[in-house]
């Protein structure tokens, strides 16, 4: 498990890269996104519970970043009901 969380610390920065560029370049104020993906870019240190593929979400971390960008952040699970409920998508919201 130490060797994933370091592969997912190593990715991290790369990904909140494309995760800020895919936010730019929306244009929109209102973007849905898959949380494995957001998990990915801002990992925790543990597992997610339904699978060993990604971590989960630091949620804390995702929120200060997303807050110094202007982005408001909250899961949105009506958008795919009836998945799991551990992976609930990421709603950015501009502030």
């Amino acid at each position: 498990m130490k060797d994933k969380y370091g592969e997912w610390e190593k990715d991290s920065p790369r990904l909140q890269a494309e995760l800020e560029k895919k936010l730019s370049e929306h244009g929109g104020t209102d973007l849905v996104t898959s949380y494995e993906s957001v998990a990915r870019a801002f990992p925790s240190g543990s597992p997610h519970p339904s699978t060993f593929d990604y971590p989960m979400l630091d949620e804390s971390a995702l929120r200060n970043w997303a807050s110094v960008r202007g982005w408001r952040v909250q899961t949105a699970p009506e958008m795919e009901p009836g998945q799991d409920s551990a992976s609930p998508p990421i709603r950015f919201t501009k502030t």
